[in-house]
């Protein structure tokens, strides 16, 4: 987060070397099922995930063996990219891809030129079509980009594309009396989803809604990439998503606005839900220097931090809307702030997804609860950074080390302190 001091441990003695200990036992059990695993480049559940996690290790504790282990799954999705269709969303495509060899390498060595200008150049010419006609989320659409895009920064290419991604906002935005929003069209959902929701919906989660949006805007804004009408969307899309605030404290964040639907409090998680986009709307505040907007975002955290775990709706330990995920964010807003709420709430999510460890059960001893095409739920194994055992280690590592998790960007959990460019 801009601004923030050095990364401390969250925890120490006892409790910090149990942490690390399972993070590398987490580790160890996905390298036992990496040579079994289906065909996948991502980085929600494939390769590029894992490789962030391989990657972070070594950071943590160097050791040669992550490092080409890391290499290895990173040239693995790079080759995947070169060598069959994959579509761009960030968290399931190419700029997904893209995005951790950026994170991780700075888009490749001096000496062999810029490993990414393709992707850009493919990223550019997306990016140009208006009007934009596909979802605007973090997860599948238009916001990836934009995180792609802000990584890449301040190459002329990047700022090109993000703002386009700007300009695809604009043209997308809805008015309305609270300020501004935007739509999930009915064909973007699932299946069972648009029957029910024959005219879409409004978003409200960082992963598929506005609060995503707002966070991608602050980071143009801050950038100086497009500054006047980013921070234009960027003002309406806050009064809209502050307007939908519920009277409950620690749930004022229902998972979508639908006209003529009583909107209900949703689960505490990142996805969706108080804890992800409080943080969220806290790192966009920082980012643009609005003081009243921080001071917002930092009580609706702090409520949300007093919600108990017995009604936090939380099943299992993902970072998307498990434990491990409270643990992480919580841990960011202590990092920045310093406020014992923030730590001692981490600690015990910290503590919680410790619990939910059961070692001869699933990736590591995490398995995940799940529904499948038919809403039948069921306990299954997922290796990967969004909904599995690799996200689960990351947010340990962040608690029991030293090294900032920058990775996190990728969920919006922070932006780049990126300094918009002047004119000599």
């Amino acid at each position: 987060m801009n601004g923030a001091p050095l990364w401390r441990p969250l925890v120490d003695g006892a409790l910090r070397e149990q942490t690390l200990r399972v993070a590398h036992a987490l580790a160890r059990a996905l390298e036992d099922v990496l040579p079994h695993r289906a065909p996948d480049a991502s980085l929600a559940t494939g390769d590029t995930g894992l490789a962030l996690l391989f990657t972070w290790l070594d950071r943590v504790q160097p050791s040669e063996h992550h490092a080409a282990l890391a290499r290895r799954l990173l040239d693995d999705a790079m080759e995947a990219v070169a060598s069959r269709p994959m579509g761009m969303a960030l968290h399931s495509g190419v700029s997904g891809v893209a995005w951790a060899l950026e994170h991780v390498h700075g888009g490749g060595a001096e000496e062999e030129g810029d490993a990414l200008e393709d992707v850009d150049a493919a990223l550019a010419q997306r990016l140009a079509v208006s009007p934009w006609t596909a979802p605007q989320d973090l997860i599948t659409g238009l916001v990836g980009l934009g995180v792609y895009a802000l990584e890449r920064l301040p190459r002329a290419d990047a700022r090109r594309c993000l703002e386009d991604v700007v300009a695809r906002l604009a043209e997308s935005a809805e008015t309305c009396p609270e300020g501004l929003t935007w739509k999930t069209l009915p064909r973007w959902l699932p299946e069972a989803q648009r029957r029910e929701l024959p005219d879409g919906r409004h978003d409200l989660g960082v992963a598929h809604g506005v609060p995503g949006i707002i966070v991608v805007l602050a980071g143009a804004a801050r950038a100086g990439v497009a500054e006047p009408e980013a921070r234009r969307l960027l003002h309406g899309a806050w009064s809209w998503v502050m307007a939908q605030r519920l009277p409950h404290a620690g749930r004022r964040f229902p998972y979508a606005h639908i006209p003529g639907r009583t909107p209900k409090p949703t689960r505490a998680a990142w996805c969706y839900g108080d804890p992800g986009v409080s943080l969220a709307l806290f790192t966009a505040a920082r980012a643009v220097r609005e003081p009243a907007w921080e001071a917002e975002a930092l009580e609706l955290a702090r409520e949300a931090a007093r919600r108990t775990m017995d009604d936090s709706g939380v099943k299992d330990a993902p970072l998307c809307h498990g434990a491990a995920g409270l643990l992480h964010i919580y841990n960011r807003f202590h990092q920045a702030t310093g406020e014992e709420v923030f730590a001692s709430t981490a600690r015990q999510w910290l503590e919680h997804t410790l619990r939910q460890r059961q070692p001869d059960r699933g990736i590591g001893g995490y398995a995940f609860w799940s529904q499948d095409d038919q809403g039948a739920s069921s306990w299954v194994d997922r290796p990967g950074l969004l909904e599995g055992t690799a996200g689960i280690a990351l947010a340990l590592l962040a608690a029991a080390s030293s090294v900032e998790p920058s990775w996190d960007r990728v969920l919006l959990m922070s932006l780049r302190d990126v300094a918009p460019e002047t004119t000599p």
